[in-house]
């Protein structure tokens, strides 16, 4: 940061010896034109906003000591240094009386200019991390304040009921008698923890600020559903072209590009906010409808509506030729009928839902692993895992990478045997160990380390005991429970750090993990309540 320093005295020489003094370029420091009088540096301090002000004490008009009792009482902020060719006693006490910081004696030498200007500087950079830590105290604070909010708002959408004994940050709902609500879901999380550096609350908080400018009501509540921190709600009362109007502002707002697919549903009709909770069903029942592909989408939620057909794109004959081809071991047959006969590489461009998309993988995994009965099911509980990922995501590539995945994991095809895999397999453990809250799938990792993947899998198995995924859950859950030794940390606040968007599937996990619930475990290891 750059300072500015206004000088001022009566005689040229002084001023100009003060300007020449300093390379003042060097200390980060604009050195402004020189006043003449303190008339004038009163003058020009609200144009020119000095950080400190070096002034004489003897000088015509308005005195040095009067001057800085002006500036100490209308700009407090401002650093006063004072300049005098008299070692007199009284104007010294009354320069620090005045609020001076320093007295200096003329001729002033640079050695006492630079001694004192450190100490305004410093004085300066104590304030400006004072300030911050004040500002970013508020902030945490509204945080933390919006996050409540947006917690007893979440219990009228997950069926909890309000916490007894807890102030309610909920608005009266007679204020909002008839709405209509919009749900917004952002696809790609990773985009969303990158952009906060995983600061669920900051995220949160700025976000809701950015649809409410977007939504310019009076009468509006937006909020994060802190089981999923990837989906905001939207309540106001407005026409469906006014609705659509502002769902088409939100996807402007959001590029796809930067942001990542996003979903707009639009519920018009109209409702009480005690009735969320069943819209918010039926709106998630029509974003499921969505059309497959990394998109925009707008979805209208109306009632009465038609429901979309969901077509069987896994049919039993399917089934039965993929089946056949993995009797005969001809995995590449088995492949293009997964992915070429059925359409599955051309389910973004074929108007496939997400839904169907969604069923299809998971009936062509099941079936695979079936087939696969000398298999270790541990390694399609990693394929399905980094399918889930793809599926959130809206990403055919992943999928289909991970159909091929499948596949290899069938043919029981063992790499070359490398002295160096044991070392691979380490670095792997390592490598997670360190980014266990970012998106970590087993194909990824076995192209980051130059492994094949269905060998890296048998391989980080044989020697840990367990799969990829679940080391890598295990790292998670470790971290989840020492955040939880803090009681400031909200648990969902602690699922999104650790790596999951969905709180709901961070808990099941944690039970499958402990046999217990986040809370209980908290409660009952911690003693503390949620």
């Amino acid at each position: 940061m750059k300072y500015k320093v206004l000088s001022a005295d009566d005689e040229l020489w002084s001023r100009e010896n003060i300007r020449r003094m300093l390379s003042w370029e060097d200390y980060s420091i604009d050195f402004l034109e020189p006043a003449c009088d303190g008339e004038e540096v009163l003058e020009r301090i609200p144009k020119e906003n000095p950080d400190i002000v070096i002034t004489d004490i003897n000088m015509p008009f308005l005195g040095g000591l009067e001057l800085l009792d002006k500036i100490h009482t209308l700009y407090p902020d401002i650093i006063t240094l004072a300049v005098s060719g008299y070692d007199d006693f009284q104007k010294v006490k009354g320069v620090f009386m005045a609020g001076g910081i320093d007295y200096l004696l003329k001729p002033v030498g640079r050695e006492q200019l630079v001694d004192s200007l450190s100490k305004a500087l410093k004085t300066l950079e104590e304030r400006e991390i004072q300030k911050a830590e004040k500002e970013d105290n508020i902030l945490r604070e509204n945080y933390v304040s919006s996050f409540l909010e947006d917690d007893e708002f979440s219990s009228l959408l997950n069926g909890k009921l309000f916490r007894p004994g807890k102030e309610s940050h909920v608005p009266s709902t007679k204020v909002f008698s008839e709405i209509s609500t919009i749900l917004v879901k952002f696809h790609d999380v990773e985009v969303l923890k990158q952009s906060y550096d995983k600061d669920v609350l900051r995220m949160s908080y700025d976000m809701k600020k950015r649809l409410r400018e977007l939504i310019d009501a009076e009468k509006s509540i937006v909020f994060n559903y802190t089981d999923k921190v990837n989906e905001f709600i939207i309540e106001l009362n407005a026409t469906p072209a006014r609705l659509k109007f502002i769902a088409d502002r939100i996807l402007e707002t959001f590029p796809l590009k930067s942001q990542g697919p996003v979903t707009v549903v639009i519920h018009d009709q109209a409702s009480s906010l005690d009735d969320i909770g069943a819209v918010y069903r039926e709106m998630i029942a029509e974003l499921v409808m969505r059309p497959f592909g990394r998109q925009h989408s707008i979805i209208a939620c109306s009632a009465g509506a038609r429901k979309q057909k969901v077509n069987d794109r896994f049919t039993d004959r399917v089934e039965a030729q993929i089946k056949s081809c993995l009797s005969a071991h001809d995995i590449k047959q088995a492949g293009n009928i997964i992915k070429e006969s059925t359409g599955l590489n051309r389910c973004d461009s074929a108007g496939w839902s997400l839904l169907e998309v969604t069923q299809f993988t998971t009936r062509a995994i099941n079936t695979i692993a079936d087939c696969d009965r000398a298999g270790d099911s541990r390694s399609y509980e990693e394929v399905q895992d980094a399918l889930n990922y793809g599926l959130r995501t809206l990403n055919k590539e992943i999928i289909q990478e991970n159909i091929d995945l499948a596949l290899e994991i069938a043919s029981g095809s063992e790499a070359s045997e490398d002295i160096s895999i044991n070392s691979q397999v380490e670095s792997v453990r390592e490598y997670i160990s360190e980014h266990y809250a970012e998106h970590l799938s087993l194909s990824d990792l076995a192209e980051q380390f130059f492994v094949e993947a269905s060998y890296l899998s048998r391989k980080f198995s044989a020697r840990f005991g367990e799969t990829i995924t679940a080391y890598i859950t295990r790292c998670r859950m470790d971290k989840a429970k020492e955040l939880m030794k803090d009681p400031h940390n909200k648990l969902e606040v602690i699922s999104f750090t650790v790596g999951y968007d969905d709180y709901n599937y961070f808990s099941r996990v944690f039970r499958r993990f402990e046999g217990t619930s986040p809370s209980e475990y908290r409660k009952n290891c911690m003693g503390i309540e949620e």
